[in-house]
C-alpha cells in the first residue's frame, strides 16, 4: 500500500522540522540512496546541534529507534567533526561502527589534525577500552587503513597511559 506523503513532508525545510522528522527523513534517504553520504553530512550536523547546542540525551533517544545499518551509515555519512557527538549517543556501540569511526580521516586544511583524530579516539575509548582496541586492531590489518593511523593511535595510548599514572600519583586531580 503506498502511503500519501503529506504537504509538510515535501515542502517544509529540513531545519523547521522536529527532531523525529528529521531523523526519520535521514533514515529514509539513507535508505533509499537518494543522496550520496558527502550530501547528507550537512543534514547530520543540522540532526546534532539544530540550535547550535547538541542534546545528546535527545540525539541517544532519537538513534535507539535505528537499526544498526542506519547507524552505520550515519556514522559514515558524518564528518570527523561530528563523528565523537554521534557516536557518544550510540546507545551499544558495535566494532564496525567504532571501525567506521576511527577511519575518518582529518581535511587537508585542519591546523591540528592529531587533536581531531584524539577526540575521535576518545570518543571511543569512552564507550570501552576493548572496543577501541578491537576497532584498531581490525583498521590496523586492513588496507582501508588512513595514513598515519598506527602513530596516532599509539599516542593515543601512551595518553591514556599517562592519564592513569598521574591519576594514581595524584587522586585527586582532574584530568
Amino acid at each position: 500500500m503506498l502511503k500519501k506523503r503529506k504537504w509538510y513532508e515535501k515542502y517544509l525545510p529540513f531545519v523547521a522540522r522536529s527532531p523525529e522528522m528529521q531523523l526519520r527523513w535521514l533514515e529514509a534517504a539513507l535508505r533509499k540512496e537518494v543522496l550520496t553520504p558527502h550530501e547528507i553530512t550537512p543534514y547530520i550536523k543540522l540532526f546534532m546541534a539544530p540550535d547550535g547546542e547538541g542534546n545528546p540525551a535527545r540525539v541517544r533517544g532519537l538513534l535507539h529507534s535505528l537499526s544498526g545499518n542506519a547507524i552505520e551509515k550515519m556514522l559514515a555519512a558524518a564528518d570527523i567533526y561530528d563523528a565523537p557527538d554521534l557516536f557518544r549517543c550510540i546507545a551499544e556501540p558495535t566494532v564496525a561502527q567504532a571501525v567506521i569511526a576511527i577511519i575518518k580521516a582529518p581535511p587537508p586544511y585542519e591546523k591540528n589534525p592529531q587533536l581531531v583524530v584524539d577526540k575521535v579516539f576518545q570518543a571511543v575509548y569512552d564507550c570501552s577500552e576493548e572496543l577501541l582496541a578491537q576497532a584498531a586492531g581490525r583498521v590496523a590489518g586492513s588496507a582501508e587503513r588512513p595514513a598515519h593511523f598506527q602513530e596516532n593511535y599509539e599516542r593515543f595510548k601512551e595518553i591514556k597511559e599517562d592519564e592513569k599514572l598521574l591519576s594514581a600519583l595524584y587522586p585527586k586531580a582532574i584530568l
